[in-house]
């Protein structure tokens, strides 16, 4: 399959889309090759460079190869919600298709590599193929079930679920486009950033670390998170993978893919 993209320019692409999309389809040739012919302009973004500001106009949009980035609220007092993680597979500023400014701040945290194309381009294509329109849809809907499950630990869960339940998440991310294997995952985010994912304070953010940590369930440095006991993380999460849709993850509740 990769070949065939590979000849057009299609580089190491998304491996992870592709990855990412094979967690929920049937990727043909066909969509292999209009993904192969948008994802011609691969460019380098430093760490700290902000794709779009919080109230700022929309431009081009972004299917990020390597590296990561964050999508953040910041508040007048100055706080700050991180609402998103993106990493490789992930879109950035996907809602170019259908706004003009962002009500978030999408920001490289790490050196991010990713092909750019206009809006424009992306929705010519979608007209292509249903089954493309389809996919690139499903991950739009598969962030807001991702959101709609964050809004639920903000809610209802401890600072510990909520920590356990937002690593088993990005574990099962990872896994699907390739990274980390069964015990060790390079997550770039700092103790700060992980607590204003779960909107506590770092202090505690702090605590739940070193608990998890004296349980002998996971450690936590220097952007490494190494896990000693998968299966008592996710009882400790109550994590259910199915919000996510993907198939090889054996979840029944994913969607198939359009009959031609």
């Amino acid at each position: 399959m990769l070949n065939t993209g590979e000849q057009k320019g299609l580089y190491s692409l998304t491996n992870a889309i592709l990855k990412k999309l094979e967690g929920c389809y049937n990727v043909t040739e066909e969509i292999v090759e209009i993904l192969s012919d948008i994802c011609i302009d691969k460019v380098d973004l430093n760490a700290g460079t902000i794709i779009v500001a919080q109230d700022g106009d929309y431009g081009d949009v972004y299917l990020v190869d390597s590296g990561w980035a964050l999508r953040a609220r910041f508040m007048a007092n100055g706080s700050r919600q991180i609402v998103n993680t993106v990493i490789a597979g992930d879109f950035l500023a996907f809602n170019a298709l259908l706004f003009t400014t962002s009500d978030f701040e999408l920001k490289c945290k790490t050196d991010v590599t990713a092909y750019r194309f206009s809006s424009t381009v992306l929705e010519r294509a979608l007209s292509r193929n249903a089954n493309l329109a389809a996919a690139l849809f499903w991950i739009n809907g598969q962030e807001e079930s991702m959101l709609a499950e964050r809004i639920v630990s903000l809610g209802r869960r401890s600072a510990r679920q909520r920590t356990a339940h937002v690593l088993c998440e990005l574990i099962a991310r990872m896994e699907i486009v390739g990274a980390g294997n069964d015990e060790s995952y390079l997550i770039p985010l700092s103790q700060d950033e992980f607590a204003d994912i779960l909107g506590i304070s770092i202090v505690h953010m702090n605590k739940t670390l070193s608990a998890l940590r004296r349980d002998k369930i996971i450690t936590f440095r220097n952007s490494l998170l190494i896990v000693h006991d998968r299966p008592q993380l996710e009882i400790e999460a109550g994590f259910d993978s199915g919000y996510l849709h993907f198939t090889r993850r054996n979840d029944s509740r994913s969607i198939g893919l359009i009959q031609s």
